[in-house]
């Protein structure tokens, strides 16, 4: 192994210990930027499909296009920043942001439902930028702050700046869709990556990691394109069905390329990720962790916006309902924090998976009919347990390897997380989609629509998509008061999925205390772990 290097000990020796905070604030604005179009795009997306005839599957790609090129790209710009510099390539995530959100932007001037592919673009150059921004600013953040106490508590806050800024996203978006057109949704995002480009890059001094190393550029092409392959396989899957030839041919390409990127990577001299890094338990139970706790939250924040706009709830009221789950993330986070300066990460992660476990199961029992606040504290609960998740995996991750090594680590359980995140929205709206189409004749009966119009509409649905077919079933049969059953099917969908999400989190649970207890009886704890 390497030593640290002169630049990144440079950086350490020479700056002041109070340029930590300013360098810190940067990083989370930095986040801040990286996530903003997440929550633009999924409150948006009823209006998007209203203005751009845009069908189910093309809706999920709005999000997707985001998160996809987030998820293969992130390692390779973590090795760049480690490589040519942090903050260079912290310019660099700005830039893409700012232009993908003015290409998103330009979609209003196109007429029809070729609008829906300039959003798509401008999303994926977004995606693209936030790929740079993840990890070289919670990199920046690993390496101004050595100690790993002081170091946690920036990184919860880190994790609090990305779900602020879905929470700031969620009533920006609100209200931009209530004065304004839609496609001025992506115009925040352009103002917040001008902001921190004109007033807080100057904050951050340049550094590096391990110079005189090679850039495995063999590496990140095989990464790329078998993170990209594997996510376009599964979404692709949902919208055509997993035999079809296009989702065959992703699922070959993901496997023959991420089986490469390992063979290269452990024959590599200076590897884009170094494997052995697996071998260290709390650093793979994180990144396991990380994994599927973004699969879930972005997963989770998909099916209620699909359910959501069911209910045909005005842009201000879907946003009073995401801000109760967001804020929650956002206090979790912070209580995360605080609470790894007394506890063992392990012990952290494993009453934070169980306390989202019990939360999930919780939210499968809303119901449309019942008092708001009853959802809202739901959604708060489970907020909660997201937002102490991510920030524990993330904290625990990086202060599970040595200090030379947080910026890769950094890179590392951030693609892992992000892989997670993109196959979420893919997963949950297939199962969610599956079981509401399934409960559909049942609560078609239960609203007084059997015989033929029960079959006409559950044809159409069949061929369209709970979503799209719906409300083209409604068109049709103005009299027959489908919205009702419709409503109830995707609840009972959402349900379901909540349900199963909850399972995963308790088996996490189980994993994560299991991990402690035979850790502390077996060897004292490794000096890179949280106390």
């Amino acid at each position: 192994m390497s030593v640290q290097s002169e630049a990144t000990r440079s950086q350490s020796d020479e700056s002041p210990k109070q340029r930590t905070g300013p360098i810190a604030a940067v990083a989370c604005a930095g986040i801040f930027v990286g996530y903003l179009p997440i929550m633009a795009a999924t409150v948006g997306l009823s209006e998007i499909a209203r203005q751009t005839q845009a069908s189910a599957s093309d809706l999920e790609w709005v999000v997707s296009m985001l998160v996809l090129p987030m998820a293969a790209l992130i390692l390779a710009f973590g090795a760049w920043a480690e490589k040519w510099g942090r903050r260079r390539v912290l310019v660099i995530g700005l830039v893409l942001a700012l232009i993908g959100g003015l290409v998103a932007t330009s979609a209003g001037l196109v007429d029809g439902g070729n609008a829906i592919y300039l959003i798509w673009v401008g999303q994926g150059l977004a995606g693209a930028g936030a790929a740079a921004l993840i990890p070289t600013t919670l990199s920046i953040i690993s390496v101004a702050e050595p100690d790993h106490r002081r170091r946690a508590v920036l990184i919860a806050a880190w994790s609090g700046a990305m779900m602020g800024a879905m929470a700031v996203a969620v009533y920006v978006s609100a209200a931009i869709l209530d004065l304004v057109a839609w496609y001025w949704l992506f115009i925040p995002v352009v103002v917040a990556a001008a902001l921190v480009l004109a007033f807080g890059v100057r904050f951050v001094p340049e550094s590096r990691g391990t110079a005189g190393t090679s850039m495995d550029v063999r590496g990140q092409i095989l990464t790329a394109v078998g993170v990209a392959a594997l996510v376009y396989g599964v979404i692709n899957g949902g919208s055509e069905g997993f035999s079809s030839v296009n989702s065959l041919v992703a699922f070959v390409v993901a496997v023959v390329a991420i089986g490469g990127f390992i063979v290269v990577e452990l024959r590599s001299d200076a590897p884009l990720l170094d494997l052995r890094v697996f071998s260290n338990v709390n650093f793979s139970m994180s990144a396991l962790v990380a994994a599927i706790a973004m699969f879930a939250y972005l997963g989770v924040n998909f099916g209620l916006a699909l359910y959501f706009s069911a209910l045909d709830l005005s842009p201000i009221e879907v946003a009073n309902r995401f801000i109760f789950l967001i804020g929650g993330s956002v206090l979790g986070s912070n209580i995360a924090g605080r609470t790894l300066h007394r506890f063992n990460a392990q012990s952290v992660l494993a009453a934070a998976c169980g306390w989202t476990a019990a939360a999930m199961l919780l939210l499968s029992f809303i119901d449309s009919d019942a008092p708001a606040w009853q959802s809202d504290l739901r959604l708060i609960l489970t907020g909660i347990g997201i937002g102490g998740v991510l920030a524990t995996v993330t904290a625990a991750a990086v202060n599970a390897v040595p200090f030379r090594q947080a910026g890769m680590a950094s890179a590392a359980i951030n693609a892992v997380r992000q892989t997670g995140g993109a196959l979420g929205p893919a997963v949950f709206s297939i199962m969610s989609a599956s079981w509401a189409i399934s409960a559909l004749p049942d609560k078609l009966s239960d609203a007084g629509v059997d015989g033929a119009p029960s079959n006409t509409v559950q044809e159409i649905v069949d061929a369209q998509g709970i979503q799209h077919g719906g409300a083209v079933a409604q068109a049709q049969f103005p009299d027959l008061g489908l919205h009702g059953a419709l409503s109830a099917a995707q609840l009972h969908g959402f349900s379901l999925t909540a349900i199963a999400a909850a399972a995963v989190f308790g088996l996490l649970c189980i994993g994560c205390a299991t991990l402690r207890v035979v850790g502390r009886r077996s060897a004292p704890e490794e000096t890179v772990s949280l106390p």
